[in-house]
């Protein structure tokens, strides 16, 4: 019950208040539960590290999760938006709504020790390996943000890792890069009409939530971010969904919509590179013989950690 209090305040005070207040919590996360300080290793200033809830797990992750299959998933309505992932013939749907509440699934699929997280202020949802250097953890909810985005950290060492880049940016595995496992989202029934062999997220979490009200969809529509980011462009809305590739020669960001119109030809150092929509919503960049898949996440959350990107739109 506890936890649910905690969430419930946690996105009352998003919609309440502009990125710019200053919120004041009992329990300084950094300092008291992390011990971080000055003298800590880290590739980005304290100061830059905002604390978004209470405490720590105040957002608590789904660490035993249960599926049902396709045809048993009623509670997934057909055009909402599911992270879906493809990985070794395992086929599975995260429903948005129950992320919302949880924002990280420790998960094992075909024997492997993933994570599946979701940043609802940043849109954004990537896949990781449980695997950090030869400890296999789990991962957690800081209660810290970086540029609004989701910072999580793992259980075997306390390092905080940035969600969008997935790496360290403070504690003992600063600058370490954890092993990104492609996701992606789509609607439901495309999902499921393309796969549906998939199982579903079951709403069966062991917590008292309310999965189907979606308490972020003002914050879609609207400009508004939850905390300072070091950047900002506004080229596009700051909440439309790009697809953004981190490439070597640099990094390219397309829009959603621009995507639905049909597949796009891109010149990558000056070879031709095709990004596609496919039918059951996964995107990808066929460039000579190599696939490069993206981040589907907003602009302003893209922009701000890739200022130098190419947006086609």
């Amino acid at each position: 019950m506890r936890s649910i209090i905690i969430l419930a305040a946690f996105i009352s005070s998003l919609l309440a208040l502009p990125a710019s207040a200053q919120r004041s919590y009992d329990v300084d996360i950094l300092a008291d539960t992390f011990g971080f300080d000055e003298s800590t290793k880290k590739s980005v200033a304290l100061a830059d590290l905002h604390q978004g809830c209470p405490e720590r797990d105040c957002i608590p992750s789904i660490d035993k999760p249960k599926y049902v299959s396709a045809a048993e998933a009623t509670h997934v309505s057909d055009e909402e938006l599911v992270i879906t992932l493809s990985y070794k013939g395992e086929y599975r749907a995260y429903p948005s709504k129950i992320l919302d509440h949880h924002e990280i699934v420790n998960d094992s699929i075909a024997g492997d020790p993933i994570a599946i997280t979701w940043c609802p202020l940043c849109g954004s949802a990537v896949g990781v390996e449980r695997t950090v250097g030869d400890t296999v953890t789990e991962f957690g909810v800081s209660g810290i943000l970086y540029n609004s985005d989701l910072v999580f950290y793992d259980r075997a060492s306390n390092t905080l890792w940035d969600q969008i880049e997935a790496k360290g940016i403070a504690g003992t595995l600063t600058g370490e890069k954890l092993q990104l496992v492609p996701v992606s989202m789509s609607r439901w029934s495309k999902w499921r009409n393309k796969h549906p062999e998939t199982l579903v997220l079951s709403e069966d979490t062991g917590f008292e939530y309310d999965y189907s009200e979606d308490h972020y969809a003002d914050y879609r529509d609207s400009t508004r971010l939850f905390m300072p980011v070091s950047a900002s462009d506004d080229r596009l809305h700051a909440k439309t969904v790009v697809f953004g590739f981190d490439l070597k020669s640099g990094s390219v960001a397309i829009t959603e919509s621009r995507l639905e119109e049909g597949p796009y030809e891109h010149v990558v150092d000056g070879e031709k590179a095709v990004i596609t929509l496919q039918d059951d919503g996964a995107v990808s960049m066929q460039r000579g013989g190599n696939m490069h898949r993206p981040i589907r996440v907003f602009w302003f959350a893209w922009y701000t950690f890739h200022p130098e990107t190419v947006v086609i739109n």
